[in-house]
């Protein structure tokens, strides 16, 4: 699935869609990463898609993300 990140810099074809708490934030805010292709010798080839206020809010995210997958596995998503 391609997905235009939420700061519309970057369109990324991706295989994997993960979440984490970005640490050393006195806000506690959430990161939505997209991996692009397998991990090699020199770490994870991934990009930020998306950053979020709460949990709650990058999971709400992730659930419109899947939804989309399953509609349609080939297509298109714009980050909110």
């Amino acid at each position: 699935m391609w997905i235009r990140s939420q700061d519309k810099k970057e369109l990324v074809k991706v295989i994997r869609v993960y979440t984490s708490r970005i640490f050393g934030d006195k806000k506690g805010k959430y990161i939505l990463w997209g991996q692009f292709s397998g991990t090699n010798l020199f770490g994870e080839n991934k990009t930020t898609l998306g950053i979020y206020p709460t949990e709650e809010r990058l999971m709400e995210e992730l659930a419109l993300i899947e939804s989309a997958l399953k509609e349609n596995p080939e297509g298109f998503y714009e980050m909110r």
